[in-house]
């Protein structure tokens, strides 16, 4: 007996020891890092808890949209060693996560005239080692945790532009809420797209704190190449990554260039491999496959054009009537302290945010189909939750933050609801909106809402007239609130240029 009391006398210094050092280690950390770390796990936390006690969103399949053709790639890249998919669908290999029998509508006719998917196979090969060791939870959870990495990155970058309980606290709210909070699971380019923005933002931001180191100049090209890589329709996000790296750049040197346009190639190189592996050397329709579900019609449609006020502004596909904090973002990005910070940083966010309304805003499915809207605005998110941080933090008015609070609390509803009416969240062909009269039946508040926002697919006279007051009220209401934070300044002092 004293010879155990005292091996554990001599074991508790040293457990005390490593301790101590595990501490000390953490707090030598610097603030930010620590908080980083600490949104990555409390997002991971309750992400796999939903996960875990709502594994199907009542009324829906375990999978939803496009997400089981995605995985039936998988099953059949697993399975078959190919990807044609005509045996996969008859032998209903999508069950076990689709409890519904669906048809061979998602797939085009390919090399060899074999069926193959219209969708890009870049995200069935990402879920691939997910799906293989633990089936469709394996996958789910490899998207669950690009969506917890994303609030990460998401916090890193906003913390050097707002103080960082605002940073925290938006970068939780937003990851939190709808929609991202029902995207964190979801088998879509759209959720690969969050995390690869919001790396994108903070490998740009880095290459320009650090003054040129080469890995972050990589980084930066991986993220670019890598959202057309997802999907094809992101190429507008490519395309501004470009221009953000020609904005961050220290110098114009030729090897850092490389650096950035090496792995954005690489990308693009293997999208047209994949993409070559279905369809052969019919590229092109390979490309443009997936044009929804009128693929076969092409890139336009009966609803093009509208989409530009549309996935914001519509009562049925918009963002903003499901989650109307967002519509603080433009507030957000006109509250610049000096043009030097356009010139230098802010000029990429209308840019990447006009670009890609606008090529969606023209498609002819921009109402992102059975998955909460607005689907195609979700990889923006890391972008749009910045400026409203710094709206935030810069407008620092009792009416500012009670309008904010407002709209909050009205996204945390939404949030709520969803969970009982997944399926009104959906931007469902030729429908209204479905998911406001559920729960505010006939009201007041349900007729408020259908009379200031439009119904875009098509729209009529009442639809243009609504857009342009809503342009006016928008173009007022952020004239006012930057002249209000030029006049009374406040929030973080911005980073060094």
């Amino acid at each position: 007996m004293q010879e155990t009391v005292t091996a554990e006398s001599e074991a508790s210094p040293a457990e005390d020891k490593e301790k101590v050092t595990i501490t000390a280690r953490w707090l030598s950390l610097p603030g930010r890092t620590r908080t980083a770390f600490l949104i990555l796990l409390l997002t991971l936390i309750v992400y796999g808890l939903v996960f875990g006690l709502v594994p199907r969103f009542k009324g829906t399949t375990s999978t939803q949209g496009d997400e089981p053709h995605y995985l039936l790639v998988t099953e059949s890249i697993l399975r078959d060693g190919d990807v044609y998919l005509t045996n996969n669908y008859e032998a209903k290999q999508y069950l076990p996560y689709f409890q519904q029998t669906i048809t061979m509508w998602h797939v085009a006719r390919g090399k060899n005239g074999r069926f193959v998917s219209t969708h890009p196979m870049f995200l069935s090969l990402l879920v691939l080692p997910g799906f293989w060791a633990f089936g469709y939870p394996g996958a789910a959870v490899t998207m669950i945790l690009l969506m917890c990495f994303a609030a990460m990155f998401t916090f890193l970058i906003m913390d050097r532009f707002v103080t960082r309980t605002i940073a925290a606290g938006v970068t939780v709210f937003f990851f939190f809420t709808y929609p991202l909070l029902f995207y964190s699971r979801l088998i879509y380019p759209e959720t690969v797209g969050v995390f690869l923005v919001a790396l994108g933002l903070w490998s740009a931001w880095r290459l320009k704190e650090t003054r040129g180191k080469r890995v972050y100049a990589a980084l930066l090209g991986l993220s670019a190449g890598a959202m057309t890589l997802a999907h094809p329709k992101f190429i507008a996000i490519t395309i501004a990554f470009v221009v953000l790296f020609f904005i961050v750049r220290p110098s114009k040197d030729l090897k850092l260039l490389a650096w950035f346009a090496a792995p954005a190639a690489a990308c693009i190189l293997l999208l047209l491999i994949l993409t070559n592996i279905a369809f052969g050397w019919k590229i092109v329709q390979g490309l443009t496959a997936s044009g929804g579900s009128k693929f076969q019609g092409g890139y336009w449609g009966t609803n093009s054009v509208w989409g530009i006020a549309g996935m914001y502004l519509d009562r049925a596909w918009g963002l903003l009537i499901f989650a109307p904090v967002y519509a603080l973002f433009g507030y957000g990005l006109a509250c610049q302290k000096t043009a030097w910070e356009w010139d230098r940083w802010w000029v990429f966010f209308p840019i990447c945010i006009g670009l890609h309304t606008l090529v969606l805003g023209v498609f002819q499915s921009w109402n992102g189909g059975a998955a909460p809207v607005q689907r195609y605005l979700v990889p923006l998110a890391p972008m749009l939750i910045l400026c409203i941080a710094l709206l935030l933090d810069r407008v620092r008015s009792k009416v500012v933050w009670g309008v904010a609070a407002a709209l909050g609390l009205w996204t945390i509803v939404t949030t709520v609801w969803t969970f009982r009416f997944m399926v009104g969240t959906y931007g469902i062909e030729a429908t209204d909106n479905i998911f406001v009269p559920h729960f505010l039946d006939n009201g007041f508040a349900k007729k408020f809402l259908f009379t200031v926002f439009p119904l875009l697919h098509p729209a009529g006279i009442g639809g243009m007239f609504l857009i342009i007051a809503w342009m006016l009220f928008f173009a007022v209401t952020i004239y006012l609130a930057r002249r209000y934070h030029m006049h009374y300044g406040g929030g973080k002092i911005p980073p060094a240029y």
